[in-house]
């Protein structure tokens, strides 16, 4: 029983009479009398509302959540009983989730139902739990408010970002990729495989104009084909020390992780093979290339619960595994980062192995913030230094990366934010140029 700023107005109303109690004994009384009523008239009201308001209340949540994504929780409310009433609905989501808004108000009608939506955005993979749901309705009288716990708790998963894999999929039905920032590079009209409906347009070819198809929508439609290129692209996902660092919310191994997601997803439905090495200073995660969605799946289930470690990344254990699982020419996709020296020359070391057996693509996240300090107009002493630190950390990058693409590998470097789309985006430009 949680008391309204209504009850504490109708409670004061005794103070005067208190006040006066040494001027008459019988105000003193009559105000006592009234607190006395209004206390009573609280429990009443309360237990009455209590029992006579039948409000029940349902969370539904996927039981597989995208990690770093907005995911909808809808909570499905019903008013069992015949009284319109106010109520405040809390959630419990897992504490590691970022949930701005876990409270909601509502008013209900008599025998009616609705349901609430909240977004909660996972910030780490694995399994996390829902706690209890809690409502509290307005009391008849408007004195107090009653209060109820449903048990609820449920567990769920956290994957990879599911939810722009999906989005990928609608928009690639609807011929609107461009929305997500992909581009479609594909040979059009010069393959044998079919690949899509449009509308006819002039200088199409009237050989490739579907008949059925425009019978059924009374204007003509024409067949698009696509070459068949199929490749295999294999996936290195670095889960080292160097991805342990946070940017933009999530770990940069997380980033990495929702990359390749999609990249994998991508590269799939193109018909390529798909493979996946997942390593720090041992390989964690093996998974040798196939073709078909069912791998999306198995990558999905293997990126599930991968963590970092403090451990240093064995570039040599990976690329064997490579050579190993990949007999053929592969685009050779690694997603790494450059901290420091040492680092940056065991990469370029083992990353030079690899070609021009494989060739390999070096996947980095730029850090935004090192970019600004290096760039800043200096206004003390501390802040010169710290220009003259990030400036210096840039050019030993830059010399990296410089040494890699000498060496024969393709070089992404981008902020975590641009990661997903750069990554397809070059995907698809590799294979459109046949480098692969």
């Amino acid at each position: 029983m949680i008391p309204t700023p209504l009850f504490l107005i109708a409670f004061l109303v005794a103070v005067p009479l208190m006040a006066l109690s040494g001027a008459s004994p019988l105000l003193g009384w009559a105000g006592l009398g009234w607190c006395a009523f209004v206390l009573g008239l609280l429990v009443a009201d309360n237990r009455l509302s209590a029992r006579a308001h039948r409000v029940t209340v349902e969370r539904i949540v996927e039981p597989k959540l995208s990690l770093g994504a907005e995911n909808k929780v809808r909570l499905r409310l019903e008013n069992l009983s015949r009284w319109t009433v106010g109520l405040r609905v809390r959630d419990d989501p897992p504490e590691d989730f970022r949930t701005p808004h876990r409270e909601l108000r509502t008013t209900l009608p008599g025998y009616a139902g609705l349901e609430l939506t909240y977004p909660t955005v996972p910030r780490h993979r694995g399994r996390f739990r829902f706690g209890d749901l809690h409502v509290r309705g307005v009391s008849f009288l408007g004195l107090s408010q009653w209060q109820r716990r449903t048990p609820a708790e449920v567990e769920v998963d956290v994957y990879p970002d599911l939810l722009s894999v999906r989005r990928y999929d609608l928009l690639v039905r609807a011929h609107r990729l461009e929305e997500m920032g992909f581009r479609r590079t594909r040979a059009r009209g010069a393959g044998t495989d079919f690949e899509s409906l449009r509308e006819y347009v002039p200088d199409d070819e009237f050989r490739h104009i579907d008949w059925k198809a425009t019978a059924r929508r009374a204007r003509p439609y024409t067949r698009e084909y696509e070459e068949e290129r199929s490749r295999t692209v294999m996936l290195l996902i670095d889960a080292g020390r160097m991805m342990s660092a946070e940017a933009e919310g999530l770990s940069k191994l997380d980033h990495a992780v929702n990359a390749a997601l999609m990249l994998a997803y991508v590269a799939l439905r193109r018909d390529d093979a798909v493979g996946l090495i997942v390593f720090a200073d041992t390989v964690k995660a093996l998974l040798p290339p196939r073709k078909g969605q069912a791998q999306v799946q198995r990558i999905l289930e293997e990126l599930h619960d991968v963590q970092p470690t403090l451990a240093e990344p064995n570039y040599r254990a990976a690329m064997y595994h490579l050579h190993d699982r990949a007999r053929k020419r592969s685009l050779a996709v690694l997603f790494t980062d450059l901290v420091d020296e040492e680092a940056s020359r065991r990469l370029i070391a083992h990353v030079s192995a690899a070609y021009p057996r494989h060739l390999p693509l070096v996947v980095t996240l730029s850090d935004p913030d090192l970019h600004r300090s290096a760039s800043a107009a200096p206004d003390s002493e501390a802040a010169l230094f710290e220009r003259a630190v990030a400036s210096q950390v840039l050019m030993d990058r830059e010399k990296a990366l410089a040494s890699l693409r000498g060496r024969g590998a393709v070089v992404l470097d981008v902020p975590a934010g641009e990661l997903t789309v750069a990554v397809v985006n070059r995907y698809l430009e590799l294979k459109e140029r046949m480098r692969v």
